[in-house]
């Protein structure tokens, strides 16, 4: 219900803020312009201004069931403005003026809706810049038709040939066809004119960086050649070294568009934190076999120990010999699993887990794995393995049986 009264004032303000110019500058004869309908915008908004002192009453007493307001005593300022009763004491068109200042609100609605609608915000950024800029002119051209008695035609041209001169001046496209004559016109020009140069400034500005924010990973992927251009100036890398880092960049960012999944997690608190985590990978785990028919909270207590990484082609995980401190989960990609004499003897896709054996026997490495493209793993460490598993043996038979059965192998 807030939300459609919301948007039912809203909605009004935008049709007042259009009405009352037009009916002061062209004295316009409609019913949608007469005083009984500006006086029933007014005795809405009046109801929209109890109704906010109220809720910020109740934000302020502790008995909202929607929590406290943010809205500071200005928004409450525009909304007593708004609901002066002139109208209703005067028969003088100005008195209507006070109606406008509502649509003020409108810009507060706008912010709801980019915080609302996130993944849109630079294309609301700018249909709400140029909603403004529509608004703004429409105002002008009201104002300059009623300076300009050379525009004698009916209401509609007369109105046009306004909204023609103020959008020719804000665009700073040209002038010349209407002259100000009168000191005033001038005056009004040179505000249109400074106007202008500030919004052609402002969409400049905003359209380059909109554009720039569009692809930001590919912005990225370019940044970082640069930096790797910048370090061979000053760095004499191997043509085959280069050829692979370039490589890499490649592959982030056409696969994983540039993402940095841990330095984005950093930056959020532990709750929330915990929550994405849980979210990402326990999809990811309940695709592997082991997992899928385990208990919620083994894989819940998983994904929280689980650390991601890449390898690319060619780049050994592990290999035989080695110490088992880790055990790895394949999420995308193909690895080669190698015995010490180079002989492959196997291959892990997508979902495949490895590494197990070293950790459950503690143990060298009985063979080495190698990306042979490139391959995104989860990897999870001896202390955590072994924590999780003491807290769930059920599970750990499991594994102790595949790690067995690999090892017979």
């Amino acid at each position: 219900m807030r939300t459609t009264w919301d948007g039912i004032v809203t909605a009004l303000s935008i049709a007042v803020a259009i009405a009352v110019p037009v009916r002061l500058a062209f004295d316009v004869d409609h019913p949608l312009l007469a005083v009984q309908g500006l006086r029933l915008a007014q005795l809405v908004f009046l109801a929209d201004l109890i109704l906010r002192i109220r809720a910020r009453f109740q934000a302020r007493t502790g008995t909202s069931a929607t929590g406290p307001t943010r809205e500071g005593a200005g928004w409450i300022t525009v909304d007593a403005i708004a609901a002066l009763p002139l109208m209703w004491l005067s028969s003088n068109g100005m008195a209507a003026l006070p109606l406008v200042v509502k649509v003020l609100r409108v810009a507060r609605s706008m912010h709801a809706w980019r915080v609302s609608l996130v993944q849109w915000s630079d294309s609301l950024k700018l249909a709400f810049f140029a909603f403004w800029v529509l608004i703004s002119a429409h105002w002008l051209a009201c104002v300059w038709s009623t300076m300009t008695p050379t525009y004698e035609d009916d209401g509609p041209t007369r109105y046009l040939q306004s909204i023609y001169w103020v959008i020719e001046t804000l665009t700073t496209i040209g002038y010349g066809e209407t002259t100000p004559v009168t000191n005033v016109q001038r005056i009004f020009a040179l505000c249109v004119m400074l106007c202008g140069v500030a919004v052609y400034g402002y969409v400049i500005g905003n359209v380059a960086s909109m554009l720039a924010k569009r692809d930001p990973a590919k912005a990225q992927y370019f940044e970082n050649l640069d930096q790797l251009n910048a370090f061979i100036k000053y760095r004499r890398l191997p043509a085959e070294t280069r050829r692979r880092i370039q490589d890499y960049y490649t592959h982030v960012w056409q696969e994983r568009l540039g993402f940095d999944e841990s330095q984005f997690l950093e930056t959020l608190p532990s709750g929330l934190r915990r929550e994405v985590e849980m979210h990402l990978k326990q999809q990811v785990l309940r695709r592997i076999p082991i997992f899928s028919s385990l208990p919620a909270e083994f894989v819940d207590a998983v994904a929280l120990s689980l650390k991601p990484d890449i390898y690319v082609p060619g780049e050994f995980i592990c290999r035989a010999g080695e110490e088992g401190d880790r055990m790895y989960f394949l999420i995308t990609g193909v690895l080669e699993v190698i015995k010490s004499d180079g002989q492959v003897i196997g291959t892990l896709r997508h979902g495949d887990f490895f590494g197990e054996i070293a950790l459950f026997k503690r143990q060298p490495r009985m063979a080495s794995v190698r990306a042979s493209e490139y391959s995104d793993v989860y990897a999870l460490d001896r202390s955590s393995f072994e924590m999780l598993l003491a807290r769930h043996p059920d599970v750990a038979e499991q594994v102790r049986a595949v790690a067995e059965r690999r090892s017979a192998t």
